[in-house]
C-alpha cells in the first residue's frame, strides 16, 4: 500500500474522573507491554550478534548504494534477522500473548501490535547505531497511545473519541479556527491519544492523523530563490542572494529570561536530594555507586512540579520560535541550503546552549515544514567537501580559527564570518561550491553582508552580544556598519574571476586581523 502524505490535528480533551483513571490504568498496561517487547528484541538482538552467521554478513563488501554488492548484503542481513526472529511482524507474533492475560481487558489487538513496533524501531535504531541502547520505561514515563487504523480500536467517530466503552469528548474552539477544520474535514488515517503534565495536573489530547497536507495560512508566504544558512550552537546566519536580503541573529534570546529561575530551582532540588538522602553520597559529594530507594519529600515533589512547569513552558515557547523562523526563512526561498552538522557534537561542546536553544529539533521542523508544503526543498551537504567557513569569494582556502569570527582576505573581501558562511551555502551544488555562480551573485552583497550587522535585535534591546558576532559589545551605541565603514574601506564589489581558483589552497603570509567594532 502506498504510503500518503499525513498531518496531525490536535484537540484537547473534556475529562472527567472516573475517564482520567480508565486512561491512566491503559497507558500503564501500555508501559508493561512496551517493557516486555523491548526486553524481547534487546534479547533476540543480542542473540543474532553474537551468531557466526552475522559475523560472517558483516565482513561481506559493502559496495556503492544500490549496487549489486549492497543489494547482497543487505539481503544477507535480511535473512539472518529472519532466522533469529528479529523483525517488526516476529514481535507481532510474540505480543499476541498479552491479549490473553489482564492488559487485554484495556488494550485491543492492534494497539498492541503499535506497541510492539514502537519497541522494535527503537531496537533497531540501537542496532544500526543511530541511537543509544533504548531504556524501559518507568512509572508514568509512558504518554501516548495510538491505533493502527481509524476502522477498530481507538476509532473518530462523528466528533467523539470511542476507545474499547471510553467515549471521550473533544473541546472545540469557541471562535472559528481554519486550521481545525481543515483538519476536520480531512480523511483521519487513526488517532493518537496524549497525556501532558500542566501544572501538575494530567490533561490529555487527542490528535488525529489526517491524510493530505496541512492548513496554509496566507501570511506564510512561499518564496523563489536559494537561501543559504549557517547554524551555530547559538546563532543562526541568513542569505538570500536573490532577494538581496541578509540576517545574524541570536537563536532566541527570549528564551534566557527563565534561565535564572531554572538554575535556581536546579539548585535547589539538588540541596534538597542530598539532605534527604544523605547516605547516597560519598565524601566528595558524588553519587555512591549501586542500587537504591531514594526517599523524596513532599517539599521535593513540589519543586520538581515547578521545575517541570518551567521547562515544559521554555519548549513550548521555544517551539513556536522555531516555527516563526522556519516561515520567515521559507518566504525568503524555496530551497533552503545547509550544512549537514552533527548535533550531537554542538551537545558535548556547547552543551547549555544547544539544551536552551535545539539547533537539531529547529532543522527537523524545517524539514518536516518543507515536506509538509510539498513545494520546497531542504538540501543538506558535507562540510568536508566545501569547507565553507575557510572559503573566500576569490577562491582561496585558508584555515580558520574558531575564535577568529571575522574574514578578510587580500582579493579585499571584509565580512563577518557566518555571514559569509550562508553566502557560499546559497551557491553550493552537487555537494561543492559553484564557483560560477559565486561571482554572479557577489554583486551587491559585500554592502548587504554589512547591512545585516545593524538589524540585529539585541542592540536595540541593550542584551549583550555573543562573542560569536565578532562585534565588540562595548561599542554597541554604534552603528556596526558605520564603525567597520570608518576602519575599513569598502572594497572592490565583484570579486576576481573563479575559474579554477576554488580548488586551490592559498594561505596568506600574515594572519588576518579581527576588525573592532
Amino acid at each position: 500500500m502506498a504510503k500518503t502524505p499525513s498531518f496531525i490535528t490536535e484537540l484537547r480533551l473534556k475529562v472527567n474522573r472516573e475517564q482520567e483513571r480508565r486512561l491512566l490504568v491503559r497507558l500503564e498496561a501500555v508501559r508493561q507491554v512496551y517493557n516486555a517487547c523491548l526486553g524481547e528484541s534487546l534479547k533476540r538482538l543480542k542473540l543474532m550478534r553474537e551468531s557466526r552467521e552475522y559475523q560472517a554478513v558483516r565482513k561481506l563488501p559493502k559496495g556503492e548504494p544500490k549496487s549489486d554488492e549492497w543489494k547482497e548484503r543487505a539481503a544477507a542481513f535480511v535473512a539472518v534477522r529472519r532466522r533469529f526472529q528479529f523483525s517488526e511482524y516476529a514481535l507481532h507474533e510474540y505480543a499476541k500473548q498479552f491479549g490473553h492475560s489482564w492488559l487485554g481487558e484495556h488494550l485491543d489487538s492492534h494497539v498492541v501490535q503499535k506497541i510492539a513496533t514502537r519497541a522494535y524501531k527503537a531496537v533497531m535504531r540501537y542496532g544500526i547505531g543511530r541511537a543509544g541502547r533504548p531504556r524501559f520505561k518507568g512509572k508514568n514515563q509512558i504518554d501516548s497511545v495510538e491505533g493502527k487504523s481509524n476502522k477498530t480500536g481507538i476509532m473518530w467517530r462523528e466528533g467523539l473519541v470511542l476507545w474499547k466503552g471510553l467515549v471521550l469528548q473533544p473541546i472545540y474552539p469557541k471562535k472559528p479556527d481554519p486550521v481545525i477544520e481543515h483538519g476536520l474535514g480531512s480523511r483521519v488515517k487513526y488517532v493518537r491519544i496524549v497525556r501532558r503534565k500542566l501544572n501538575g495536573r494530567n490533561r490529555f489530547y487527542v490528535q488525529l492523523v489526517c491524510e493530505g497536507f496541512p492548513y496554509h495560512k496566507a501570511k506564510n508566504e512561499i518564496g523563489e530563490g536559494d537561501v543559504g544558512i549557517d547554524i551555530g550552537p547559538s546563532t543562526i546566519a541568513i542569505v538570500a542572494p536573490e532577494a538581496k536580503k541578509a540576517e545574524l541573529r541570536q537563536f532566541y534570546w527570549e528564551l534566557k529570561t527563565d534561565q535564572k529561575e531554572i538554575r535556581r530551582l536546579q539548585r535547589k532540588l539538588d540541596r534538597q536530594r542530598r539532605a534527604n538522602n544523605p547516605d547516597a553520597f560519598n565524601s566528595n559529594g558524588t553519587v555512591k555507586p549501586g542500587k537504591r530507594e531514594w526517599k523524596v519529600s513532599m517539599r521535593e515533589k513540589e519543586t520538581r512540579r515547578k521545575l517541570s512547569e518551567l521547562l515544559r513552558k521554555q519548549a513550548e515557547y521555544r517551539k513556536s520560535l522555531h516555527g516563526n523562523l522556519a516561515n520567515h526563512i521559507f518566504s525568503l526561498g524555496n530551497t533552503i541550503k545547509l550544512e549537514k552538522l552533527s548535533y550531537r557534537a554542538f551537545q558535548r561542546r556547547f552543551g547549555k546552549s544547544v539544551g536552551m536553544r535545539a539547533p537539531g529539533k529547529f532543522v527537523e521542523i524545517l524539514r518536516r515544514k518543507a515536506a509538509s508544503a510539498g513545494n520546497l526543498e531542504i538540501f543538506e551537504f558535507p562540510t568536508r567537501s566545501t569547507r565553507l567557513s575557510q572559503t573566500c569569494i576569490c577562491g582561496n582556502i585558508s584555515k580558520k580559527h574558531l575564535s577568529q569570527r571575522w574574514h578578510t582576505c587580500d582579493c579585499g573581501v571584509s565580512a563577518q564570518r557566518d555571514l559569509l558562511s550562508a553566502f557560499l551555502a546559497s551557491c553550493v551544488e552537487v555537494d561543492s561550491l559553484n564557483a560560477d555562480l559565486v561571482s554572479q551573485r557577489w554583486s551587491g552583497m559585500d554592502t548587504c553582508l554589512q547591512a545585516a550587522l545593524s538589524n540585529i535585535p539585541q542592540l536595540a534591546n541593550g542584551l549583550p552580544l555573543p562573542s560569536s558576532f565578532g562585534i565588540n559589545p562595548r561599542r554597541q551605541s554604534e552603528s556596526p556598519v558605520k564603525v567597520l565603514l570608518i576602519q575599513h574601506e569598502t572594497r572592490v564589489a565583484v570579486p576576481p574571476t573563479l575559474s579554477g581558483a576554488a580548488g586551490r589552497t592559498q594561505v596568506s603570509a600574515a594572519p588576518a586581523r579581527t576588525p573592532r567594532l
